[in-house]
């Protein structure tokens, strides 16, 4: 007995070795701007990501401004956006995201308009790299781009009808994320917000870190994470979160239908599938007043840690919208 637990022992101190050493190398390599699609690693930086070390966009205030109709919008003009996988320029003018290379817009030209959060505002991506440019390349008609990082679809379609194209817009293609739920189920359209609420969102989201906690709290975690990563490699499809759309897409038709019916423009939504999550919903069910899609992407369409889609991913999901709509 006192040799097996001197094994055990053994085996824990030399675990407990490897795991930090493992950890430190996820920390120092994160902070300097290298991710690794590693064996554990991958997880210990996704979990020091996502748990303090993201910068998120519209907590920059060179990137956004207060907005009484929308509680904030993007600035006008360029902010720099990084986190480590990426160094990015955004250009905005008070309507959209440029793309900074066929931008003009004829007074009676018919335009697509692409709303949505974070995704379709191109994340992680240059303004020449969007969905919505590959999009307007393919197609060879103008696509705006009124994707705003954490909008649901109630404010998206609020920002469509202030923009000064709305009635040159013939299609509407929206770009729906699970987490607009919350917004769609319970924001009044017509609601306005203060400077005052501006502030309050702004302050929950400050990251005011506490280094030496948060290694503390984040080393403890990565003890798991090997086994975790381990059991999402080999029981990958019994791993998967499953999600079911019904409550969802009822709950969208309701904002679609009292938002943008009648009013004469085609509304397409689709909904990015990751291959860690199982969607459910009804394939062949038709909706009154807008058209759904499930677009599954792969892992190369994703960034290593980050949970946006990367240029890649922006490709291909111009792509898929393109060979739809022709």
């Amino acid at each position: 007995m006192k040799k097996i637990f001197g094994y055990f022992f053994i085996i824990i101190i030399n675990y407990l070795l490897l795991s930090f050493f493992v950890f430190t190398f996820s920390y120092l390599s994160l902070i300097n701007n290298k991710t690794y699609d590693l064996l554990w690693v991958k997880y210990i930086q996704k979990k020091l990501y996502i748990n303090g070390l993201v910068k998120i966009w519209q907590i920059n205030k060179n990137c956004s401004k207060f907005d009484k109709n929308l509680l904030y919008a993007p600035a006008v003009g360029e902010c720099l956006f990084s986190n480590p996988e990426f160094i990015t320029k955004l250009n905005f003018d008070r309507n959209r995201r440029l793309n900074m290379i066929d931008d003009d817009i004829g007074d009676d030209e018919n335009i697509i308009a692409v709303l949505g959060d974070s995704i379709a505002m191109g994340w992680g991506v240059n303004d020449d790299e969007t969905f919505s440019y590959n999009l307007q390349k393919l197609i060879n008609k103008k696509v705006i781009n009124l994707g705003v990082s954490s909008y649901g679809t109630v404010r998206e379609i609020k920002r469509l009808k202030l923009s000064k194209f709305y009635d040159q817009v013939d299609t509407v293609i929206i770009q729906y994320h699970l987490n607009d739920f919350a917004e769609n189920k319970d924001l009044d359209i017509n609601k306005t917000y203060s400077q005052e609420e501006y502030e309050k969102y702004f302050k929950s989201k400050e990251n005011n870190l506490n280094i030496v906690i948060f290694l503390l709290k984040n080393y403890k975690k990565s003890l798991r994470l090997l086994f975790s990563h381990l059991n999402d490699l080999f029981f990958e499809n019994d791993r998967k979160e499953k999600y079911n759309l019904t409550e969802h897409l009822d709950n969208l038709e309701k904002v679609i239908n009292l938002n943008l019916k009648g009013e004469g423009k085609r509304v397409i939504v689709f909904l990015i599938n990751p291959p860690h999550q199982e969607i459910i919903y009804e394939e062949n069910k038709k909706y009154e007043n807008f058209e759904f899609m499930n677009f599954k992407v792969q892992k190369e369409h994703l960034f290593v840690i980050d949970d946006h889609i990367n240029k890649t991913g922006h490709r291909y999901i111009g792509k898929k919208l393109s060979s739809y709509l022709k």
